[in-house]
């Protein structure tokens, strides 16, 4: 079994060692090395061959939504999961803009972020719900009933409404009666009509629009 090569990034050994010690329990995690500036993690995603990099957005060097642009631009088939204690909206947005798969915090389960590091190796993106509230807290413009409103369907508000919640495409289809890939059908149509890129905008257009 091939296994999900991650890096980690963290200006505390200690995190570092402890969040190694548990991925390291799970068969199919390799945790590569470590780093803990923002220009050491670069040097190492520039020389070795990864599939995730764990990033904290608090370095000592530069910020993890400054690693994670360069990253992402150097590697775009890299994958980066921010894993931090930071919730703040703007600071989220920063991070998906930057490229960022994945935004999860740091009192996150740890079974629950080996089902995130998987989900993202398999191309989705994933908001840890708590995020997710945070942001939509912050989505307050009474004048943006949106366009996207009326060009959503029903089904397709429900989608966008259980991506809030933090759920994968598998676990969509699953309350849904759909398959997996029937969900990313719709989301594809979903991020086409409200002119975002990336899955993980959808909530926050959504949001902004007033349509969860």
């Amino acid at each position: 079994m091939d296994k999900i090569r991650i890096l980690l990034v963290d200006d505390h050994r200690v995190m570092r060692q402890g969040v190694r010690m548990l991925l390291e329990l799970q068969p199919d995690f390799e945790v590569v090395t470590e780093a803990g500036t923002g220009a050491e993690a670069l040097e190492v995603i520039d020389r070795t061959t990864l599939d995730i990099v764990l990033l904290d957005l608090k370095l000592t060097d530069m910020s993890g939504t400054q690693v994670c642009r360069l990253a992402t631009q150097r590697h775009p088939d890299l994958s980066v999961l921010i894993l931090t204690a930071i919730s703040d909206g703007p600071d989220v947005l920063e991070c998906i803009d930057a490229g960022a798969k994945g935004y999860v915090l740091k009192d996150v389960d740890v079974e629950e972020l080996g089902r995130t590091i998987r989900a993202i190796h398999r191309g989705e993106s994933v908001l840890d719900p708590k995020v997710t509230r945070a942001v939509l807290d912050r989505a307050r413009n009474p004048g943006a009933a949106a366009s996207g409103r009326s060009a959503l369907t029903d089904q397709e508000r429900v989608i966008v409404g259980l991506i809030a919640e933090g759920l994968t495409n598998k676990e969509i289809g699953e309350k849904l009666y759909m398959s997996a890939s029937a969900v990313k059908f719709h989301i594809s149509d979903i991020m086409q009509k409200l002119d975002v890129k990336r899955r993980a905008q959808v909530v926050f257009k959504a949001a902004g629009d007033h349509l969860i």
